[in-house]
């Protein structure tokens, strides 16, 4: 019997909050003994564009991926993009709007931190992020913050002041629709995967309610397997996926050792390794 070999549908690189470039996530992921990476930056294309290695050279299966904010009243929804065709102009022009819609959220978050808290940094330092050529967001600003010592982490920083600079801004850093969003990428013929349920911070009851909605708009799989799922959640998503029949994915959420740590590309915190899923399946049989 073949021996299943290692899945992550879910990592970041440079072009959005992560430290690798695509060739060198690709790379790594050759290393590492992954036989199928997708690349998910957030809200933006420009990752997998800019992934150079011919696919006759590669040792690995490359999955055209990308995560999109959603604009939610409680807690985060990011819905993951899987197999999409990447130069779709409808999807192309709506990620060119959101990292306008970026460049206005994270100036307002500076101003926010100047008013709350007199921070302050250097024209060159903000220029810097705002003029970059990639997804920017609130990890461009933890990093300042780390570095003038009023933060010893990403998540520190964002603890201590990143989401309430980014409550205050109102919909300005909000994401789209999800209605828009499932649009979107069945239109650039990908899949519509909910990724890390756990993020929505809902109980069980408001969650399936949340998945019936979802289901009726467009939802085509859920992240099961996720760094920051229990063993109770995964057994949750698991159930949620069968009874409404979606697909299953799951992945490490890896975006480098500086900016998380303790998640590992392909196997997350818990060394977890995902070997098998019904959503990379369905790829694999349109591509036949």
């Amino acid at each position: 019997m073949k021996e299943l070999e290692l899945i992550d549908m879910h990592t970041h690189t440079c072009y959005s909050d992560g430290e690798l470039t695509p060739n060198e996530l690709v790379k790594k992921a050759e290393q590492e003994g992954i036989k199928t990476i997708s690349i998910t930056d957030h809200d933006t294309l420009l990752g997998v564009q800019n992934m150079t290695i011919p696919k006759e050279e590669r040792q690995i299966e490359v999955i055209n991926g990308i995560e999109i904010s959603i604009k939610v009243p409680k807690g985060r929804m990011h819905i993951l993009g899987q197999d999409i065709d990447i130069w779709n102009k409808e999807l192309n022009e709506k990620m060119k709007e959101l990292h306008t819609r970026s460049i206005y959220s994270v100036a307002g978050i500076i101003c926010q931190l100047k008013k709350d808290y007199g921070i302050v940094f250097t024209s060159e330092e903000i220029l810097s992020i705002l003029n970059a050529q990639r997804n920017i967001g609130r990890p461009d600003v933890a990093k300042l913050l780390i570095e003038y010592g009023y933060a010893s982490s990403v998540q520190d920083s964002f603890d201590k002041y990143l989401i309430e600079a980014y409550e205050k801004l109102g919909d300005i850093a909000k994401g789209i629709s999800f209605s828009e969003c499932a649009k979107l990428i069945h239109n650039a013929n990908g899949y519509v995967v909910l990724a890390h349920p756990v993020s929505l911070e809902l109980n069980k009851d408001e969650l399936e309610r949340k998945i019936e909605y979802l289901v009726e708009n467009g939802l085509d799989g859920i992240e099961v397997f996720h760094s920051n799922h229990s063993k109770e959640n995964e057994e949750e998503y698991l159930q949620l996926a069968e009874k409404y029949n979606l697909l299953i994915s799951g992945g490490s959420d890896f975006h480098g050792p500086n900016v998380k740590p303790d998640v590992s590309l392909g196997t997350g915190k818990d060394n977890i390794k995902v070997k098998q899923l019904t959503l990379l399946d369905s790829i694999h049989r349109r591509k036949k």
